[in-house]
Formats: C-alpha cells, sequence, structure tokens
C-alpha cells in the first residue's frame, strides 16, 4: 500500500504560521465620514454666517435710509427757517369763530315773531313753545299734540301747524331744520320698537315726512332720535314725563347745529 504524507500538526510547527488579524469592515468603511458631533458644529456655523450676513445687511440698509433722510433735511430745513422767522415778525391771527352778525339776528327775530303769531291764531297750540337760543330757535311739540302714546303716526291735528310752519320756512331758503325725537324713561318693547330709541327716530322722521310733502327742501331738513337721553324734567312724575315726550323743530342759519 502507498502511504500517504502524514502534515504536520499545527502544534508541531507553530512557529511557521502566522495569526491573522480580523478585518474590521465596518470601521473601514466609516472612518473617513464626520461624526455626529461634527456635522451639528458645522450646521451651526452655517446657521450664524447667514445670520451675521443678514444682519449686515439690515446695518447696510439702515444707514443708508437714515443718511438719505439727513441729506432731505438739510435741505428742508433752511425754507422752515425762514417761515419761522417771517411768522414770527408778523403778528398771529386768532382762527375765526362764528359770530351771529345784524341780519342772521334779523332773521331769527322776524321768524320768532311769525311763530309766535302763528301759534296765538292756532287754536289747541297754546302747549306748543317757541324759545330762543344762542344760533337757533326750537318749536317744541308735546306728544299729546302730534302723537298717540307709543305710536308714531301723526295725529290730524299736527298737520295745520306743520303746513304753517312750511310757509315760513319756505320763505327762508337759507334756513335749516333739525327735527329731533324724544321720549320719557318708560321702557317699551314690541314687535314694532324694541325701544325708545325707535320710537323716538320714527317720530321724527314722520314729521320730516310731512315737512317734505309740504313742499320743503329735503337738503334743509336732517332728523335725530334721542329716546329718553335728553330730557327737560326729571322722570320723577307722570306730569314730567307727559312733558319730555316732545318732537322739537330747531331752526338755524347753519347746517352744524
Amino acid at each position: 500500500m502507498k502511504k500517504l504524507p502524514i502534515h504536520p500538526s499545527p502544534q508541531e510547527n507553530s512557529s511557521d504560521w502566522l495569526p491573522l488579524k480580523r478585518t474590521n469592515r465596518q470601521t473601514l468603511r466609516f472612518q473617513n465620514m464626520p461624526s455626529r458631533s461634527e456635522k451639528g458644529h458645522e450646521i451651526w456655523l452655517l446657521t450664524l454666517s447667514d445670520l451675521l450676513l443678514l444682519l449686515t445687511i439690515f446695518f447696510v440698509f439702515l444707514f443708508g435710509t437714515i443718511l438719505q433722510q439727513q441729506t432731505q433735511g438739510s435741505y428742508s430745513l433752511e425754507p422752515l427757517a425762514e417761515a419761522s422767522v417771517k411768522s414770527a415778525k408778523s403778528p398771529v391771527k386768532e382762527q375765526p369763530t362764528f359770530v351771529e352778525d345784524a341780519s342772521s339776528k334779523e332773521i331769527l327775530t322776524s321768524l320768532e315773531t311769525d311763530l309766535r303769531a302763528m301759534l296765538g291764531n292756532e287754536e289747541g297750540m297754546q302747549e306748543v313753545s317757541v324759545t330762543r337760543q344762542a344760533k337757533h330757535l326750537v318749536l317744541a311739540f308735546p306728544e299729546r299734540i302730534v302723537f298717540d302714546p307709543g305710536r308714531a303716526q301723526l295725529k290730524p291735528a299736527a298737520k295745520p301747524i306743520l303746513d304753517k310752519v312750511a310757509s315760513l320756512v319756505s320763505a327762508h331758503p337759507d334756513l335749516f331744520l333739525e327735527v329731533q325725537g324724544h321720549t320719557d324713561d318708560r321702557p317699551i318693547n314690541n314687535r314694532r320698537y324694541p325701544s325708545n330709541w325707535e320710537l323716538s327716530v320714527d317720530r321724527a322722521t314722520q314729521v320730516v315726512k310731512a315737512l317734505i310733502g309740504l313742499g320743503l327742501n329735503p337738503a334743509q331738513i336732517s332728523l335725530k332720535g334721542f329716546g329718553e337721553y335728553r330730557v327737560l324734567y326729571p322722570n320723577d312724575s307722570d306730569s314730567n314725563r307727559l312733558k319730555n315726550r316732545r318732537v322739537e323743530i330747531q331752526f338755524s342759519l347753519s347746517s352744524q347745529l
């Protein structure tokens, strides 16, 4: 038989064998890549550089704006200085104030005389009052003459007096009228009038409509509703409440009453 060669065991020739080191492929793959901390530092530096760039642009723009304003101001200061010197030399003129001249007084006086004469000749109008104030006349109608309580339909008795008022105003086209509705403090709450505001405005509106229907120019008339907030007397009795429920017509020579 042929004998097979016998290989020496590793123990017999241990000096002839070199130990092999295991290579960590994962370490070789990532050893050249930056760590997470290094990435974070790089991102922070990029953000900081962008911020500094934006701040630099902002301050340059701000500086340019201020410089431009100062340049423009240097040119505009001289005319202002000259104007201030001239104004200091010239006397100060006061703002004009409204002064009732003789013609205005004459018109209002004539109108007051005509209104009082008209009321004196009209039966049942003794409670209608005419009051002269600083810049206008006030013709006040008690509620019972023109309206029923809680309603805004003109009574037939009010139409003759309104017709005469319209005739007087037509003779003075420079007059302006403001019709005002007033109530007492007793609350009203129904489907038509949720409060005294609506009632007072509706009453003033009906008087204005009647005057326009009698030929007055709508540009001469305005209206307001004050509800219970413009009383003549304290609302502490029935008689005072009756006096507070009224409609007023203010006559003036100016549209600013």
